[in-house]
């Protein structure tokens, strides 16, 4: 993720506990309990949200629309660093841009699991890189042409193209929501293909036979205060760290043990630290996505 140096905002979101609950449950095989579950969650979030005062007047839409941004992003998020991890534990061969690795590998996934949960969650991932490029725009925030990451607008059209390359159909509307082009539209199977077949031969020799041992990925949820304690206690509480690591252990062959650490940063950031085999999750993010939806999830898609 883009390092931003964490300022105190106006907007104070109290994230309910169900929030990411729901949005953890896309890591296993969703069933249609799963989506009524995810459903039930996501509604009653959405009411413990319109008892926040900053938000009493808003509609329980928008209240709906909140909860599903977070949930969705923040899960995006723990599968782009997860790709790092696995691109230096498990020494896969990058040819291009290991960011832009990444995120293919987090969207891959949530596609292949095919369920309404999944889906809308990888939606979300894709507005909230359109929302950030517009509050980069009114802001006026420097194009950093050199980062290394690819340009929010460019990240989330290549998220929305390999949903379109999965399934045209089934993903048409956001196509048109997004103003994907008729002409990319028609290349993108070919992109989804290349990017599926090409994770699937890497990872397919670290993948975790029945009868191999699991490796240990250890969970730490660290402290917080002010305004970052209520995602604190709605991580821990809701056991997302837990969930992520019995995926990745039973999933893969990793070399070493490793933990997946939630905490306070100073600055909103998520990272996978090789050097001490850490996966960084700062709860500044979490506020982060909250305050961008609560600024700008009233404009269009783009």
């Amino acid at each position: 993720m883009n390092l931003r140096l964490f300022a105190r905002r106006q907007v104070r979101v109290l994230l309910p506990l169900l929030i990411l609950f729901a949005a953890t449950r896309v890591l296993a095989q969703p069933t249609a309990s799963d989506v009524e579950k995810f459903e039930a969650d996501v509604d009653a979030s959405a009411l413990a949200i319109g008892e926040h005062q900053h938000f009493k007047n808003k509609s329980l839409q928008f209240h709906k629309r909140l909860a599903e941004f977070v949930a969705g992003n923040m899960l995006f998020v723990l599968l782009h660093e997860m790709a790092h991890a696995v691109v230096r534990d498990m020494e896969i061969p990058i040819l291009a841009r290991e960011e832009d690795d990444a995120d293919t590998f987090a969207a891959i996934r949530l596609i292949k699991i095919q369920s309404l949960v999944s889906n809308r969650v990888l939606s979300e991932a894709a507005q909230g890189f359109f929302m950030s490029n517009r509050r980069d725009q009114k802001e006026r925030n420097a194009i950093v042409y050199y980062d290394q990451h690819g340009l929010d607008l460019v990240r989330a059209y290549r998220i929305v193209c390999l949903m379109v390359g999965f399934d045209k159909d089934q993903f048409k509307h956001l196509a048109a929501e997004t103003k994907l082009p008729d002409d990319r539209q028609v290349t993108c199977p070919d992109d989804f293909t290349k990017n599926s077949n090409g994770w699937d031969f890497v990872l397919k020799p670290h993948l975790r036979a029945s009868n191999q041992p699991k490796a240990k990925i250890d969970v730490i949820y660290g402290d917080a205060k002010g305004e970052l304690e209520i995602h604190a206690k709605s991580f821990r509480s809701t056991h997302l760290l837990e969930i992520v690591a019995q995926h990745a252990a039973d999933q893969f062959v990793w070399p070493a043990p490793f933990t997946i650490e939630m905490q306070s940063c100073g600055l909103i950031n998520a990272t996978w630290v090789a050097s001490t085999r850490k996966l960084v999750l700062c709860y500044e993010l979490a506020q982060d996505f909250a305050e961008l939806y609560g600024s700008y999830g009233n404009a269009d898609s783009r």
